[in-house]
């Protein structure tokens, strides 16, 4: 079985560490458990919370292989109809989820203890989230206020709104542009509008990207709301400035250990969190077993952009349940608030869910005739007709394909580059000021897809710096280690001591009081932090930078770069993401055949969480 074993790790199916785990827990004898745990083990190392039974049959190739023993082998497992008794041989192992087991088999999947117990967290929370009423007159009076226009796309603002105020815990969800940032600053007018005592509030996000920008965000709209709208006791429940989750919770980098948890709750009466799509589910159940019964919690994100790089899909899963319609009680009360303009629809079938659960539809920072927009919509839907179409008819100017075939292609595109920061670097000449400095560097950003590789962060950084170096125009100040004035960089790491988190940006710049380079961050509250480059925590060149650091970010211009070959990174959720960071302008350098190819090729992670709810619904129908 060793022999076996080995040849599954030579061609990718399973890992080495996959088998020493098994090994550690399951006896040589039990060896097809011993196998069970092996591919359970690897299927979590790629994003899935479990393992259904189903997958435990091997999709390979047996033309291809020329061992006896392990055709023999593939053959054997391929036909095991027993698997539920095979796996239940060893008790002290495994259980149905009655005690505690390392293992856990339910709904017909493998799981580990830790994440059945982290899902079964998640479900538990959301049945529990039944909508109270409360009195709609002072609702409606802040509502018109808000949206003093009385726009039809307003609608779904609203039922954010109400969902928010009705709910201990709410979903927001919808594309960039939808007004998800902006509509976190009205959530947190009309709470200390309706409770009027002092109220604790705090806002957080996954990257300390997006807590800069809602904290900017919040902050410009409170300074236009006049005294008499917002008195001063009042003024106080208003959160100074958003953190990262990370930071609320005091998480230590390391053992993932945090100060709140289920025996410390969060003094909080309302937690707002951005950017929830990339939440995993071990983060959630820590987030929902450290609010107290007062807490309520919205959560704001993008279903369609990438999951976390960790295990689960955790807010995909849940947005599932906006299929579904209001149940009749709150669409009466929300349809009052709205003065009965919502009608009813009795083809979809009602559930609960649906009441707290917002999609905010109407894009405010694109056109709907904007080629960005177009072209977003038909990424998430994958109609790759459509945009070979778009592609086809040049029409827009706001998207530019360019389609890499060759090695002069290549070179034209590195140019392209080069001819982009050559403008940075000319702004820092004429400009001593650090915040235009950091805003000129963010109006155009260069994403990749990959880290090594020609197409890579890694060699398209070293490239671009290098051309910069030999334009000694550009580059004429060049200090030891190959540091230079207007060097950017990106922390790879979060580290609470010096308030830096992973994706920050910061410029290098010369204190002339120290003579020293140091590198400058913009921090949420709009101060700055200053790091000596000897105390950086881990970081990278910041030229080209992944669409995982970019995911949070928004830029004015980006320059989306595929890789040359097919790499399973390469998602549809992948690209939205990237060309959804673009504000203005989006140019892709991609083979055409690898940019569709990503685009058919869907993240899919398994878990139970729309299961286990869908069972619920079922049940309580019976």
């Amino acid at each position: 079985m060793q022999y076996f074993f080995k040849k599954l790790c030579e061609i990718g199916i399973i890992r080495l560490i996959d088998f020493y785990l098994a090994s550690i827990l399951i006896p040589e004898e039990q060896k097809y458990l011993k196998y069970s745990i092996t591919l359970l083990s690897n299927s979590i190392s790629k994003g899935n919370i479990c393992l259904p039974i189903s997958k435990l049959y091997l999709n390979i190739d047996i033309k291809n292989q020329k061992n006896i023993f392990f055709i023999k082998k593939i053959k054997e497992i391929n036909q095991i109809t027993n698997w539920k008794n095979i796996l239940y041989q060893n008790k002290e192992i495994i259980s149905n989820g009655k005690k505690i087991t390392p293992i856990i088999l339910e709904n017909n999947c493998l799981y580990l203890y830790k994440l059945w117990d982290e899902e079964n967290t998640i479900v538990k929370n959301f049945l529990k989230n039944k909508f109270i009423l409360i009195n709609q007159d002072k609702i409606k009076n802040i509502l018109k206020f808000l949206f003093i226009n009385n726009n039809k796309n307003d609608f779904f603002h609203k039922q954010a709104i109400c969902a928010a105020l009705t709910h201990k815990i709410s979903i927001i969800s919808g594309s960039p542009g939808t007004g998800k940032t902006s509509i976190v600053s009205k959530i947190i007018f009309t709470f200390i509008k309706i409770f009027n005592y002092p109220f604790k509030i705090r806002v957080a996000a996954t990257t300390g990207k997006a807590s800069v920008r809602l904290t900017q965000s919040i902050n410009n709209f409170f300074k236009k709301i006049s005294l008499n709208l917002i008195n001063k006791n009042e003024k106080k429940n208003i959160p100074s400035k958003a953190t990262t989750i990370h930071n609320l919770l005091k998480m230590k980098i390391y053992t993932e250990e945090t100060l709140y948890n289920h025996q410390n709750k969060l003094d909080l009466d309302l937690l707002i969190i951005d950017e929830a799509s990339m939440i995993n589910v071990n983060l959630m159940s820590i987030i929902l077993k450290s609010l107290s019964k007062k807490t309520k919690l919205i959560l704001l994100g993008d279903e369609y952009q990438l999951p976390s790089i960790e295990y689960g899909n955790m807010f995909k899963d849940l947005c599932y349940f906006k299929n579904f319609f209001f149940t009749k009680e709150y669409f009466i009360w929300l349809n009052m608030i709205n003065n009965n303009k919502l009608q009813e629809n009795n083809n979809i079938p009602k559930f609960f869910f649906r009441n707290f659960i917002t999609v905010l539809q109407h894009n405010y920072r694109y056109l709907n005739s904007s080629g960005i927009n177009k072209l977003a919509l038909m990424i998430k839907n994958g109609d790759i007709k459509k945009i070979k179409e778009l592609f086809l008819l040049k029409k827009y100017t706001d998207i530019n394909y360019i389609n890499i075939l060759n090695e002069k292609k290549y070179k034209l595109m590195i140019n392209s580059f080069i001819n982009e920061y050559k403008k940075y670097f000319i702004f820092l000449k004429k400009n001593n000021n650090h915040k235009d400095i950091l805003r000129k560097f963010n109006s155009y950003q260069i994403i990749c897809a990959i880290k090594h590789g020609f197409f890579g962060t890694k060699i398209i950084n070293n490239i671009i710096e290098k051309e910069l170096f030999n334009k000694k125009f550009l580059i004429n100040n060049i200090f030891y280690n190959n540091w230079y004035i207007g060097r950017p960089i990106i922390i790879n790491q979060n580290n609470n001591f010096l308030n830096l988190f992973n994706g920050d940006i910061g410029i290098t710049f010369f204190d002339e009081n120290d003579k020293k380079l140091k590198v400058k961050f913009l921090l949420s509250n709009s101060k700055y932090q200053i790091i000596s480059i000897k105390n950086l925590p881990s970081y990278d060149i910041a030229y080209a930078i992944t669409t995982h650091k970019a995911q949070g970010s928004e830029f004015e211009n980006i320059s989306l770069v595929l890789p040359n070959k097919f790499y399973p990174i390469l998602t549809r959720e992948l690209i939205y993401t990237a060309i959804t960071r673009a504000k203005k302008k989006i140019n892709i350098y991609s083979h055409k055949s690898i940019f569709y190819k990503a685009i058919k090729s869907k993240i899919k992670r398994f878990s139970n969480i729309k299961k286990k709810i869908i069972n619920y619904l079922e049940n309580s129908y019976l």
